[in-house]
């Protein structure tokens, strides 16, 4: 009998141990999958910044654009224009 709940508790000793080493394995994995996932999101970080950073630019580029327009007065431009293939028409 004694030696019944001896095997008994060295059985439940035996599992306990089995699932500690489970346990520290599962917890060094999900250490490992942070970790990478920390390293992703730093990556998609500084790509969102070059995005962002790229968009600012193209903004810049696009108003300046504009700017350049709103100055230039179309309607001389286009009767210029008009002018010219009129000209070469009647050549």
């Amino acid at each position: 009998m004694l030696d019944e709940r001896m095997e008994s508790i060295y059985r439940k000793v035996q599992q306990a141990v089995a699932l500690i080493q489970r346990l520290k394995e599962e917890k060094e994995n999900l250490r490992n999958e942070i970790v990478r996932m920390q390293d992703e999101i730093q990556k998609l970080k500084e790509e969102a910044n070059a995005l962002r950073e790229e968009r600012e630019a193209i903004k810049g580029k696009i108003d300046a654009a504009l700017s350049t327009l709103d100055e230039v007065d179309l309607e001389d431009v286009l009767e210029t224009m008009a002018d010219e293939v009129e000209e070469e028409a009647e050549e």
